[in-house]
């Protein structure tokens, strides 16, 4: 069983699970996540590798090499992009990757899974109408995920990834993204909310509002209790 799960926002990690449970080195895996020549082979790149690996356990001889476990994740990813789910990122006016994306940052958002059709519709909302996504996990991703906490100096730095500054979707995904997080942005939970922040309950769950006032109502019972 070559299980991937869990947080996975970096090749690093990724390239250590694998070799912990596999006979092939990580300095190789690494290698083949970061070569553009061997990424086309399946039909991506090393900027936008995260969105052809989708989490979960696979049975494989444990002497796999590189090309194999590749080829074995290609295989997976195509039995999951089905024609009804191929259909629903349609409706939805998104390709395969830019579900992918917007799944990374659900992902990035929350811990809780039975958020995650909430918070898909509403940067979905967002995108739709033309607006910034303005996501924190975006910013963070720009640092290499080294910020304890992301501040408005932050929200400033220059990358395409930078969703305050740019409108529209990143180039590729910030994280690898679950399945449930992808099924999340195909199926999203119709509403009318276009904000949302962490509760004051400290419960790793988010207010939602619809307008801004509301919103900030939201964040500033945040803060009082996040300052207390």
């Amino acid at each position: 069983n070559m299980t991937l799960s869990g947080t996975m926002r970096s090749k690093c990690r990724i390239a250590k699970k694998i070799s912990t449970q596999m006979m092939v080195d990580s300095a190789s895996v690494a290698q083949a996540l970061d070569s553009a020549e061997f990424l086309a082979n399946y039909g991506f790149t090393p900027e936008n590798v995260f969105a052809l690996i989708l989490p979960d356990t696979y049975q494989m001889y444990w002497t796999a090499s590189v090309e194999e476990i590749f080829d074995r994740l290609k295989k997976e990813y195509d039995a999951f992009w089905t024609a009804e789910r191929d259909a629903k990122a349609k409706a939805q006016g998104l390709s395969r990757m830019q579900v992918s994306v917007l799944a990374s940052i659900v992902s990035g958002e929350t811990l809780k899974d039975f958020e995650y059709p909430k918070i898909a519709g509403v940067y979905l909302n967002r995108y739709k109408k033309g607006m910034k996504l303005q996501a924190d996990p975006t910013v963070a991703f720009c640092f290499d995920y080294t910020l304890d906490r992301v501040l408005k100096k932050h929200l400033a730095v220059d990358s395409p990834y930078n969703t305050y500054k740019y409108v529209g979707l990143p180039p590729a995904p910030i994280n690898v993204p679950p399945k449930p997080c992808l099924d999340a942005v195909l199926n999203p939970d119709k509403h009318g909310y276009i904000y949302f922040c962490a509760s004051p309950a400290f419960d790793g769950t988010h207010r939602f509002a619809v307008t801004y006032n509301e919103h900030l109502k939201n964040a500033r019972a945040f803060q009082r209790e996040l300052t207390a």
